[in-house]
């Protein structure tokens, strides 16, 4: 017979000893991080290599050492960071394959408007474009820009004409397609001349090494360092882009040169390099050629000065050699008699395209016996 037991005998728990020495090697892991770092005070760093000296030891030489009386010293060391200017003979030629013929009538912002854009679609008969002048030097845009510092500074003059510009620009092309005629669209805008935006603000102003923000007869001179500006100028390019034109050709991408070549300058932003005019004219460009790389139309650019044709020019910062391996085409104000010259200039560089149509002659009242020109008209006084 089975004996009844009167009270249940508890199940013994089962002790995991194993969690002992873990938890044993963990603290002593965590005294070993202690004390590798309240000890790093005591070393002592020599030629000899490196000893452990506690406060009121003796060294191996057997001086006295106090630690909290005799602070360590070490000898001064003369670091110079030398930080290379941006090499810009390292790019590789990307634009112009796709240039084609352009003969374009050159339309200043003055004259931008609904009756004088169809009065030039219809004069084009031996050329095949027109020129915009969509930001002058005086720094008013033609258009309703909903570029940030547009909006913020008030950079255009809202009327029904710049409101409707996408408009316009439509109707010029349905113009073209209507008359079975071929009409390119060229935007041009003044990127470092700029008179408006200084009178909005001063933020973006370059400026001589007295305050003051640096004019000259062209206008009043915009910073080329300042990531804003770029990024203003690349804001603005996208809108024309949208817009309908076929091409954005950015002008005064310059830097002042003054006669006495003793005029310092301040720039807005801080470099790690010493300012030069290549290095913020060059530096403008390569920024705006690579914010843009994306966009279907062609991006040109300007060169205003002999020297820009064959290499840098220390005074302006205009680079043509740089400038014809990033833009599709280098506008050149230039003349019957010299342009001749610029093409001899210009060849060596020129590896991409046809050279004729890609150095395009700005040229005033008379048209060039060649593929590609710009013609202003003007009358005289």
């Amino acid at each position: 017979m089975a004996r009844n037991r009167e009270f249940y005998k508890g199940r013994r728990k089962r002790r995991n000893w194993a969690l002992i020495p873990f938890a044993a090697v963990l603290g002593l892991l965590g005294l070993l991080v202690v004390l590798f770092y309240s000890m790093q005070k005591y070393a002592v760093i020599s030629k000899q290599g490196v000893e452990m000296v506690l406060t009121g030891t003796t060294a191996e030489d057997g001086s006295f050492v106090d630690l909290a009386e005799q602070p360590r010293s070490f000898a001064p060391v003369d670091v110079d960071v030398i930080i290379d200017p941006p090499d810009y003979s390292r790019y590789t030629p990307v634009a112009g394959r796709d240039a084609k013929p352009v003969r374009a009538i050159y339309i200043e912002a003055a004259n931008v408007n609904t009756d004088y854009l169809m009065e030039m679609a219809a004069r084009l008969s031996s050329g095949n474009a027109l020129m915009l002048e969509m930001k002058p030097r005086e720094g008013a845009l033609v258009w309703e820009s909903q570029a940030e510092l547009a909006v913020k500074y008030g950079l255009y003059y809202q009327s029904a004409l710049s409101t409707d510009m996408p408009a316009l620009i439509q109707s010029v092309k349905d113009y073209a397609s209507e008359h079975d005629k071929e009409i390119y669209l060229v935007a041009q805008i003044s990127c470092c001349i700029d008179s408006l935006l200084p009178v909005r603000t001063t933020s973006y102003t370059l400026r001589t090494e007295a305050g003051w923000d640096y004019r000259d007869d062209k206008g009043t001179y915009l910073d080329p360092y300042s990531v804003d500006i770029r990024n203003y100028i690349a804001e603005l390019c996208r809108e024309l882009y949208a817009m309908g034109f076929d091409e954005v050709a950015l002008a005064d991408v310059i830097h002042p040169s003054p006669e006495d070549n003793t005029t310092g300058f301040l720039y807005t932003a801080e470099m790690s390099t010493q300012p030069s005019p290549i290095t913020a004219v060059c530096g403008f460009a390569v920024y705006l050629a690579d914010q843009l790389a994306d966009e279907e139309g062609l991006l040109s650019i300007y060169l205003d000065t002999p020297r820009s044709l064959v290499g840098a020019d220390e005074a302006t910062g205009q680079d043509g050699v740089l400038f014809s391996k990033l833009y599709d085409r280098l506008y050149y104000r230039t003349d019957r008699w010299t342009y001749t010259y610029n093409l001899q200039d210009m060849e060596p560089t020129i590896v991409l395209g046809n050279l004729t149509d890609r150095l395009v002659p700005v040229v005033i009242n008379y048209l060039p016996e060649n593929s590609s020109w710009v013609y202003i008209e003007q009358l005289a006084d």
